[in-house]
């Protein structure tokens, strides 16, 4: 049984020359291979061990300038 299933979020780890991204699962492969589609609509083939649950991008984008938001607040 598949750990992710198609249009789950998830964070892959760096592979090769790609570093680690939020992205969406478009497919999933027998196996234990997905195909994630990153912020630049390009797709990437990813094993089962080199991803983790992820919230969507928008959450993290919205939790990453809620993070920004109160450090601005501590320097002030």
């Amino acid at each position: 049984m598949s750990k992710f299933e198609k249009d789950d979020w998830v964070r892959s780890v760096r592979v090769g020359s790609k570093g680690s991204f939020v992205g969406q699962i478009k497919d999933v492969l027998d196996g234990g291979e997905y195909v994630v589609r990153d912020d630049d609509r390009k797709r990437w083939l990813r094993k089962e061990d080199e991803l983790s649950p992820a919230q969507p991008k928008a959450d993290n984008d919205n939790e990453q300038a809620d993070q920004r938001a109160r450090m601005q607040h501590w320097r002030l």
